[in-house]
């Protein structure tokens, strides 16, 4: 079976990027909107279906982390943001968002972030370390999953507006930002034993970002991107290498599968 994990993995990542460029690359804007649901979609259930009869990590939960990650993960998201209103580049104009639109943002938010995850910190994961390592299959996860994101940015379907009007800077960023997030979400997911510890790493900053945005939080355009309060900014993935330095010096992590 480990033999055959490499090309799982390269399967994985041949479906994730190129099923929904396929179809998001194509005129017709019914196909285009397909192919943003495969994206949301495929590392789900590309990562379950490739991982079948791989494993990946298991040991005792520590659902405590589960939480923790959340915690840990809202702290870079809100330390981000108030470097950002410190710094002048950050306002807030209030937008009138009535309660039920502030919730749909909120669930969609929840629901893309945990599928994200379900794929790249669940089977995507197991993959990528049963074919690379525990170290070097974490970084290329992290760079595919930055693919992953600019597919759509490349393709301009407005799934990521703020990356599509940013400098080729902010793009640089955002790799960066990938690359010590998946860091940063994967050890969050060995400390607590199970992939919803990166779950609720990715959703809490997501839905605190995406609510406080639609109503009204904003400024970061042009010359004040560094500041963008997320992966693409220049703070934000400080403060990730920051907490996850932090993490590891705090205490010995438990030990990646082998």
């Amino acid at each position: 079976m480990s033999g055959l994990v490499p090309i799982r993995f390269a399967i994985f990542v041949a479906v994730v990027l190129a099923l929904p460029a396929s179809l998001m690359a194509q005129a017709d804007p019914q196909l285009v909107e397909l192919g943003k649901l495969a994206m949301i979609l495929s590392p789900a259930v590309a990562g379950l279906l490739l991982n079948w009869g791989v494993g990946g990590a298991r040991g005792k939960r520590r659902w405590a982390w589960v939480a923790g990650a959340a915690g840990v993960t809202l702290a870079i998201a809100g330390g981000a943001l108030a470097v950002a209103f410190l710094a002048g580049a950050a306002r807030f104009s209030p937008t009138g968002v009535t309660g039920s639109a502030l919730l749909a943002v909120v669930g969609v938010s929840t629901l893309t972030s945990v599928l994200e995850e379900l794929g790249w910190a669940g089977g995507g994961l197991a993959l990528a370390e049963g074919a690379l390592g525990p170290r070097w299959g974490v970084a290329v996860l992290g760079l595919v999953w930055a693919a992953w994101h600019l597919v759509p940015v490349v393709l301009g379907v407005g799934l990521f507006p703020y990356l599509e009007q940013g400098p080729p800077g902010m793009i640089a960023a955002f790799v960066a930002a990938c690359l010590v997030y998946r860091f940063l979400l994967t050890d969050l997911r060995r400390r607590a034993g199970t992939w919803l510890a990166a779950a609720a790493g990715h959703a809490a900053p997501n839905i605190f970002l995406a609510g406080l945005m639609a109503a009204g939080v904003g400024g970061f355009e042009a010359g004040a991107w560094g500041f963008f309060p997320a992966p693409g900014g220049l703070v934000f993935p400080l403060l990730a290498l920051a907490a996850l330095l932090a993490l590891r010096a705090r205490r010995p992590r438990p030990p990646a599968p082998r």
